[in-house]
């Protein structure tokens, strides 16, 4: 059972690595075929205006991500304020760009510790902070994904839906007393560790509006009067599921050159190849350069608090081996 998990975990990475080899070698064949520096030099000042005030906006939306992080640990085990939370995971985030795409996770479960949070409780909240994302990201893709489904799918789905609602019922009358508890839960108002998850996906799903409307404006910077271009609405589906192939994809660190590809491939129908590609990579200039601000926020926090800043991040992962 171990070897055939090994082996299983080896063929993912594999096909990871495989996914992030073509992504890269589709996005040099769109730099060769289409030059899209040329189209940066032509809108450079306001290009680079939104760049920076990307990054910054960025930076600050780094603070959605750990105020999420803080409500899935919860406040009754820390022994920290939130400013502390807000410093590690800001110092930690940054090693999401490291291969292995881990040593974030890593480093939270290290300084997670020295919040007052228990091991398990942090490894329950890294599981919780993926499945709500990715839930997240999955929900507002939708529009796409519903895009490209065929309409017999459509159907099934709608006729499959009420199905898994009466066998859910009939599973609920067969376990009287757990529906009963539930009936109960209910009666009292949403538990409080509900409504944490609550606000945690509502801080991920504002995130991700935040990253549209980066998007968004770095579109309008390199557009024309007249020309093609994207609006809001209709950047936030194609950023969620830019994240979330990149998320997928194994071997692929922050997502980069996966969410680059899949930016250029669902854009090049609407705003052209060269602008297309010109925006992804504008993109993740700002999400990297984001980081970098976010991440010396967390070490300001860390050193004013007195807590998580008292000692570098590297001595932190050493405490690992």
């Amino acid at each position: 059972m171990i070897a055939t998990s090994g082996r299983a975990v080896r063929i993912g990475r594999l096909i990871g690595w495989a996914a992030v080899a073509v992504s890269f070698g589709f996005i040099g064949l769109q730099l060769w075929q289409h030059a899209p520096w040329r189209l940066a030099g032509a809108h450079l000042e306001a290009l680079m205006a939104a760049v920076v005030g990307g990054v910054l906006l960025y930076g600050v939306a780094g603070f959605l991500l750990s105020s999420a992080w803080y409500q899935l640990l919860g406040a009754g085990s820390a022994t920290a304020s939130i400013r502390c939370h807000h410093a590690v995971y800001g110092r930690t985030q940054i090693a999401k760009y490291l291969p292995g795409n881990v040593f974030h996770l890593v480093g939270r479960q290290v300084m997670g510790r020295r919040l007052g949070h228990g091991q398990g409780h942090l490894a329950i909240a890294s599981l919780l902070e993926a499945l709500l994302s990715v839930l997240t990201a999955a929900a507002l893709s939708l529009p796409i994904v519903w895009h490209w489904l065929d309409q017999w799918l459509l159907w099934i789905g709608a006729f499959a839906a009420p199905v898994l609602v009466l066998i859910a019922v009939r599973w609920g009358r067969r376990h009287d007393l757990a529906l009963r508890d539930f009936a109960a839960s209910q009666a009292r108002g949403f538990s409080p560790a509900l409504l944490r998850l609550l606000r945690a996906a509502a801080l991920y799903a504002l995130f991700f509006l935040l990253v549209a409307a980066i998007f968004w404006m770095l579109a309008r910077s390199v557009s024309d009067p007249g020309d093609a271009s994207i609006d809001l609405a209709a950047s936030v589906p194609v950023v969620a599921l830019a994240w979330l192939v990149g998320f997928a994809t194994p071997g692929s660190s922050a997502g980069i050159g996966v969410r680059e590809a899949v930016l250029i491939a669902a854009l090049d129908g609407t705003l052209g190849a060269p602008a297309s590609a010109l925006i992804a990579l504008a993109l993740r200039l700002v999400t990297i350069g984001g980081d970098v601000v976010f991440f010396a926020l967390g070490m300001m926090l860390g050193l004013a608090d007195g807590r998580p800043g008292s000692i570098a991040l590297g001595d932190d992962l050493a405490d690992v081996g």
